[in-house]
């Protein structure tokens, strides 16, 4: 026989659970707990639930009176029926068992244990009915006689009692006024109900609960809280032993969690089921469920305008023997109502349908004026009746913003003496009093929300102004956002509104909508299951093992979409997981039969156990997991009811500056708990507020003290809650162990974040406490867009913070909301700052990533790719870099191969693979040369290789090198590449193909590549910046030798048409002549070229016929000019657009030796070999005067012109310095008038010095000896350098030789210079005199062209800046401009064409006058001006515009 204790203590809930889910219930066990009054059954209140109250009533009564015999055929408690019935069939069972054995072999522990179990059984079942005897004396005397007769329920009272006792189900329908609502507990107490049971009776709001409860207390006589009591929300009032329980239909639910059998109650009343609110259609169908396993319970369904047909069928049940469903009985009621007349006093032309039509704007304008006109009618009419002290009204408002503006316009504008009243559902129990014991001083006019109407009775109304909306609650499942428009209400609504003003007398409804409208309007207000959403149902439902929603007997069942929704959520959450995920996680544990596809998490199990929100609910759980429960419980709290903060129309500034106080940055829901340490907690001095200071302070801080109140009581509540679910801080988990009232550290200790001091720890604080509040809020985050002010939030719903947030002028990049509210915009209301970290760590599995770019880590020595994770369709981030190898093997392992090993990139110098990688390159260099890529086999091929050798779960470095290092040990070749591996077929010689180019002295290195589309394609030369002036652009048209003769071809196809002609077949020609070709032999490609074809009896061919610019390009070798450090300067093939564009880096010198000197040095040495960038070149010394201009140092050069300028300079220097009295000689010959026409331009001793200067560079130019230094040069020197390097000494003997014939010549050839200069300047100052002489209004356009010329001229230096050959021309340009100043007065038009032929010219040599590398262009401008203003002057070569852009051309 089973342990008696262990059965006792099993029951009764999770039993009665596992029953009720199954539908399994044995016969036996049916039969036990289908218990009637006639039907003893019994069971241990005590046992089961020891705090139950039931067993102070059987302690007293045993205490009392021991002459109290209970009556053996008195029912149970319907809470102990199922226990007892277990009980009782073990005690058959095990009786029948006795008889069976044996008295021989009886068993005295058997019997032992069966008798204390009989015991037990008859313990229990006397003390439970000893509670049923006290319950039926607590019922009142004489009931029937506290009946109103005057109502119509009563009035039918027989009828009804004998249908409570025939039927489990009745349907009550009655008219507004019929008494229903007071009268039918009292019918239920006369057909014996409330015995073993309490009479639940539901109501929809809570206000309507407690009237309801006070008026059934009233007419029995009796004080509230003795047979009848009450519990709401936040407030009770009562015991377990009273008869009629009054409550809220959530209250109702909230208890099925723990008492899924609803033992506490034999009859449940569900009043106004008409307004089919989520909870009354949860509540009937878990009653439509729960009836079979219950026949003791009575259901009785009331409502004034309720479809009863449906109600009925709903509630059918099977007759065995009428073999079909039989509907519920109705009872239809007649009213106690008056006549109401109705008025129609419409403010818009169209029906309004909601708050989103156009219209509802007009009817917003016209309401004021509209209330006022028709109060002042319901007076009027009063008057004319001859009631006008009876003439209280009732307003219907759509929200309590509404019933605060018209309380405000009809005390303000409306009739005098009449108090003006709201009525809403967060009023106070004081407030609410005002308007249900009226004082009755006046008239009075009540302003109330929906909750008016039904239920509700306000006393004394004789009018109804119905405004024909309310507020309602409409969820959307596609953006997950929760509207609350303002609608128009259905007919239904509207009938239950007249109802109101006919209760004591005939009333008038005036409403404030057409006619029209109210029959356009729907029959009934759709239920509540249709517009929300769903997850708290799906939640319960699951927790209390019904099964699936879709299979769930709803009254009507609800959208998929809305179902599918609440799963999503539940699923975000982490409340429910599927089956199948379950039991993979608990093998052992299988699923029992009947379950739904869906089981809760431990999360959701502590959910379910929170009758709040489930995202709240979530938060709570949270809270405990980060430490910090204690203000999640006050934040919570909050969200849990209104907002506290209230806004008055007229002090929305004041208002607004007060809650600023409790501001905090970065999130709104640190102003809760900022708030609540005001309120709640004790400040700096210990000190905490009174009740009336409370009340105070928030009249002070515009806050709602009533909500306040609720905050507190709801906190209250919570904290209750999460202790018994045992959910606290970590660190108080040891507290807990010590006997510490946790209830009280949860309520009591500071939890406020804000208020600490260290920032790191007020960091932490702030991301815990945000962390927490995000695991209920994951599908509410949003993320910043381009626009100003837009976030996009989960499921591309694009919204804006709401203007009053404290995030608002912020804009963070990440928030999360409580709410997304749909009103004139989409606005996140209660925002906080978030960081995308946290919602990758909240989200878990519900995060999509999205793989991409998976590539090899060289780094690493992994397979990465980027992850695009994203939650909702919201991108959290857009690439993160993680290890690919985890998320899929096999490609990754491919990609290893081909990009690891197969690109030799594996991030580790292996001998195989450095093996083959120079087997690769080998042949890859040689099909670069041959241009052609059929030598090397493709990388499916290498692929392929490694394929076969590597096994299949390697797809890292690590990896790869321990297995490599076993098998190695074995074949130290195991991975090496053959030439049957790599090569498609035998490689050809390359000896065409050097890999060193040889332009005279310079070696430089060359790169070959094979790629047409490539800029590089061909051969690359690498040649430092400094050798750039060395190359030969002759040298380098012959090109690579393996590609030569292809270079002749094209060559030879790119002369015109009419040589072509004569060397047709051109690849014959070609092969004749290729033979020929020399490139040792000194002379270029092109002039070899024209050799062999004048040869070949072509003598119209010269290099111009040839045109290179056709040919190819892999043909013309690339020029890459790198830096010192062989960094790439630049690229390109025209080797002279390289050379003039790097001109300036290429001519400073490159180094310079230490000291100076004032004789020719005897070490020096024009040119030597030197190593740059892995590159032989020359580098050319010159002697370079320094600042002073009295001695020179050694400078090295690679650019020879450069040296060569300079070492001229030098060498004039040393000169300079060995003339002695000669210098002054010639100075002496400098007359007054010369020294005048300078004086602008400097002083004497500048003269002088100019004067010896240009005539040591006129003498060496006109008497230099003639020296032979073609050896020192390099091939590619100009005919520049050759002229300089003939006339300048490279040794000191040639030094001295230069010497004598300058110092020989200098005073005949300074007398020349003197005069030269003495004629530029005195003409450049009559050319100035005849400029000041000018009007420049007139000749303004030639004055600046002349003064242009002038400047160009730069008279100042000119010695200096430009070649002797150059500035001898200088009198002739002066001579012309002075002819062209005589001339223009009379000569006006012509001189403007020349200055405007000459514009072009000028632009460009704009600043470049001194640029060598359009000297000639900008000489040949001087001789166009004396062809424009000065003939018949004769210029010194021939010119033209064309001849002048030709060269200009060809320079630039």
């Amino acid at each position: 026989m089973p342990n008696t204790s262990k059965n006792v203590s099993e029951m009764p809930t999770e039993g009665t659970a596992n029953e009720l889910s199954s539908n399994e219930l044995s016969s036996n066990e049916r039969n036990a707990s289908a218990l009637s009054p006639n039907q003893p059954s019994n069971e241990s209140s005590k046992a089961v639930n020891p705090n139950n109250d039931d067993s102070n009533i059987t302690a007293n009564s045993d205490n009392a009176s021991s002459h109290a015999k209970v009556a053996a055929d008195l029912p149970v408690l319907a809470k102990d029926s199922y226990f007892l019935s277990r009980l009782e069939s073990e005690l058959a069972r095990a009786a029948v068992a006795n008889n069976k054995r044996d008295k021989k072999d009886s068993d005295n522990k058997a019997e032992g244990g069966l008798a204390k179990k009989r015991a037990q059984y008859e313990k229990i079942k006397t003390r439970s009915q000893q509670a049923v005897q006290a319950r039926m004396d607590s019922i009142p005397d004489k009931l029937a006689e506290k009946l109103n007769l005057d109502l119509p329920v009563s009035q039918r009272a027989d009828d009804l009692i004998q249908a409570i006792i025939d039927n489990q189900v009745i349907i009550v329908a009655g008219e507004t006024g019929s008494g229903k609502t007071t009268q039918l507990p009292k019918l239920a107490m006369l057909a014996g109900r409330g015995i073993t049971g309490q009479i639940g009776h539901t109501q929809p709001r809570r206000l309507a609960a407690r009237s309801v409860a006070n008026r059934i207390a009233e007419e029995l006589g009796e004080q509230l809280g003795n047979t009848v009591s009450f519990k709401i929300r936040f407030n009770e009032q009562g015991t377990a032993q009273s008869v009629v329980k009054l409550m809220t239909d959530g209250i109702l639910l909230a208890e099925l969690g723990h008492d899924r059998f609803l033992s506490k109650y034999d009859t449940i009343i569900i009043d106004e089921a008409h307004e089919r609110s989520l909870n009354i259609d949860f509540i009937m169908g878990y009653l439509k469920k729960l009836l079979p396993k219950r026949p003791d319970l009575k259901v009785i369904i009331t409502s004034a305008t309720l479809d009863t047909k449906r109600f009925s069928e709903y509630f059918s049940r099977y007759d065995n023997k009428l073999k079909r469903n039989v509907p519920a009985p109705i009872f239809n009621v007649e009213g106690r109502s008056f006549p109401v007349e109705v008025r129609y006093r419409p403010l818009t032309d169209e029906p309004v349908n909601s708050s989103d039509d156009d219209s509802y704007d007009d009817f917003e304008e016209n309401l004021p004026r509209a209330v006022v006109a028709a109060v002042e009618e319901c007076f009027s009419d009063a008057q004319n009746k001859g009631h006008a002290d009876q003439a209280d009204i009732l307003i219907f408002a759509a929200t309590e913003a509404e019933i605060r503006e018209l309380q405000e316009v009809l005390e303000r504008h409306g009739p005098k003496h009449t108090e003006v009243l709201p009525l809403f559902a967060r009023q106070t129990y004081e407030e609410q009093q005002r308007i249900f014991q009226p004082s009755g001083r006046g008239r009075r006019i009540v302003i109330a929300t929906n909750v008016a109407e039904t239920a509700l009775t306000v006393p004394g109304i004789r009018y109804v102004i119905d405004l024909g909306f309310a507020r309602i609650s409409r969820y959307s499942y596609r953006s997950r956002v929760q509207r609350l428009p303002i609608e128009a209400i259905s007919q239904a609504a509207a009938n239950q509104r007249k109802g109101r003003c006919g209760r004591v007398a005939p009333g008038v409804c005036i409403r404030l909508y057409s006619e029209e409208d109210f029959t356009g309007r729907p029959e009934f207000t759709e239920p509540e299951i249709l517009r929300t959403n769903l997850a708290s149902v799906i939640l319960q439902m699951a927790n209390l093992r019904l099964g699936s929603v879709d299979d769930f007997a709803f009254i009507e069942p609800p959208d998929s979409r809305l179902v599918t929704d609440g799963h999503k959520l539940l699923d975000e959450l982490g409340a429910i997981t599927s089956k199948n995920e379950a039991s993979s996680a608990k093998q052992t544990n299988k699923p029992k039969k009947g379950l739904d596809h869906l089981v809760l998490t431990p999360t959701g199990q502590k959910m379910a156990r929170m009758p709040i929100d489930p995202r709240l609910a979530r938060m709570l759980v949270a809270g405990s997991d980060f430490d910090c429960i204690r203000e999640m419980l006050i934040v919570v709290a909050a969200l849990a009811v209104q907002d506290p903060r209230e806004r008055p129309v007229n002090k929305r500034q004041q208002a607004d500056q007060k809650h600023a106080e409790f501001r905090q940055d970065d999130s709104d829901f640190l102003f809760y708990l900022s708030l609540w340490k005001a309120l709640f907690e004790k400040d700096e001095d210990g000190n905490k507020l009174s009740g009336n200071q409370r009340k105070n302070f928030t009249k002070k801080n515009y806050l709602s003290f009533p909500r306040v109140r609720e905050w507190n009581q709801t906190h209250r509540q919570l904290v209750q809650m999460v202790t018994e679910l045992k959910l606290t801080d970590v660190k108080d988990t040891k507290t807990a162990d010590k006997g510490s009232n946790k209830n009280a550290s949860l309520e009591n200790v500071t939890s406020d974040p804000t208020a600490i001091e260290d920032e790191e720890l007020k960091a932490v604080k702030y991301a815990n406490l945000h962390r927490a509040l995000l695991t209920g809020l994951l599908s509410t985050i949003a993320h910043k867009t381009e626009n100003r002010g837009e976030y996009l939030a989960a499921r591309q719903q694009k919204a804006k913070i709401f203007p009053a947030s404290t995030v608002f002028k912020q804009v963070p990049p990440w928030v999360m909301a409580f709410e997304v509210v749909e009103t004139s915009q989409v606005f996140m209301r209660t925002v906080a700052k978030i960081e995308p970290e946290w919602i990758i760590s909240a989200a878990g599995d519900l995060l999509k990533y999205h793989y991409f770019e998976p590539h090899w880590s060289k780094k690493t020595g992994r397979v990465k790719a980027y992850a695009q994770i994203s939650l909702f369709g919201l991108i959290i981030i857009s690439k993160q870099l993680t290890n690919y190898e985890q998320v899929n093997l096999a490609e990754s392992r491919e990609i290893f191969i081909r990009d690891g090993l197969v690109t030799g990139n594996l991030g580790r110098q292996a001998p195989f693979l450095q093996h083959n990688m120079d087997k690769i390159a080998d042949i890859e260099r040689i099909e670069d040369k041959l241009r052609r890529r059929d030598l090397l086999v493709d990388e499916e091929a290498l692929y392929q290789f490694y394929d076969k050798k590597i096994p299949e779960h390697i797809a890292s470095r690590k990896a790869f090198e321990d297995w490599r290092a076993e098998v190695e040990k074995n074949d130290a070749k195991h991975l090496f590449f053959t030439d049957d591996d790599v090569l498609n077929s035998q490689a050809p010689t390359t000896g065409d193909f050097p890999e060193v180019w040889k332009l005279g002295d310079l070696k430089l290195p060359l790169r070959y590549v094979f790629d047409p589309s490539s800029d590089d394609d061909g051969v690359t030369i690498r040649v430092p910046l400094v050798a750039l002036p060395q190359l030969d652009a002759i040298e380098l048209l012959w090109g690579v030798p393996g590609w030569r003769y292809e270079l002749v071809l094209q060559l030879l196809k790119s002369l015109p048409k009419d040589i072509r002609r004569q060397i047709v077949p051109i690849p014959d020609t070609a092969d004749s002549l290729f033979d020929e070709l020399q490139p040792a032999g000194g002379q270029g490609l092109l002039k070899q070229l024209c050799q062999a074809l004048n040869r070949r009896g072509i003598m119209s061919v010269t290099p111009d016929s040839f045109n290179p610019a056709s040919i190819d390009r892999y043909l013309q070798p690339q020029i890459c000019v790198v830096d010192d450090k062989n960094r790439i300067i630049e690229k390109g093939r025209d080797l002279q657009t390289l050379q003039i564009r790097h001109a300036s880096e290429t001519r400073q010198a490159v180094n310079e030796q230490q000291g100076t000197h004032t004789e020719f040095p005897e070490h020096f040495a024009f040119s030597k070999n030197h190593h740059s960038a892995g590159v032989v070149m020359k580098q050319f010394a010159a002697l370079v005067a320094d600042a002073s201009g009295e001695a020179v140092s050694i400078h090295q050069y690679t650019d020879v012109n450069a040296a060569l300028q300079a070492h001229r300079i030098g060498v004039l220097t040393l000169i300079k310095g060995k003339l002695g009295a000669k210098k002054k000689q010639l100075t002496s010959q400098i007359d007054k008038i010369f020294k005048l026409a300078f004086a602008p331009l400097g002083d004497m001793e500048k003269l002088k010095t100019i004067v010896i200067d240009a005539a040591l560079d006129a003498a060496l130019e006109e008497h230099y000896v003639l020296f032979d230094h073609s050896a020192d040069l390099p091939e590619s020197a100009d005919d520049t350098a050759i002229a300089l390097a003939e006339e300048l000494p490279f040794t000191p003997e040639e030094y001295e030789k230069t010497l004598e014939v300058v110092a020989g010549n200098f005073l005949l050839t300074g007398q020349n210079v003197i005069k030269t200069l003495k004629n530029v300047y005195t003409r450049w100052q009559r050319i100035r005199q005849s400029l000041l002489m000018l009007d420049r209004e007139i000749f303004g356009e030639s004055i600046e062209d002349i003064e242009d010329q002038l400047e160009d001229l730069q008279l100042a230096d000119f010695v200096y800046r430009m070649d002797y050959s150059h500035w001898q021309q200088y009198p002739r340009y002066l001579e012309a401009l002075e002819i062209r100043i005589e001339r223009l007065e009379h000569n006006i038009e012509s001189d403007l064409e020349g200055v405007y032929a000459l514009d072009v010219h000028m632009e460009r040599l704009a600043n470049r006058a001194n640029d060598k590398a359009i000297s000639e262009y900008r000489w040949m401008v001087e001789e166009y001006r004396i062809q424009l203003f000065a003939q018949p002057m004769k210029t010194r070569m021939a010119v033209s515009p064309k001849r002048l852009s030709k060269i200009w051309d060809k320079m630039s």
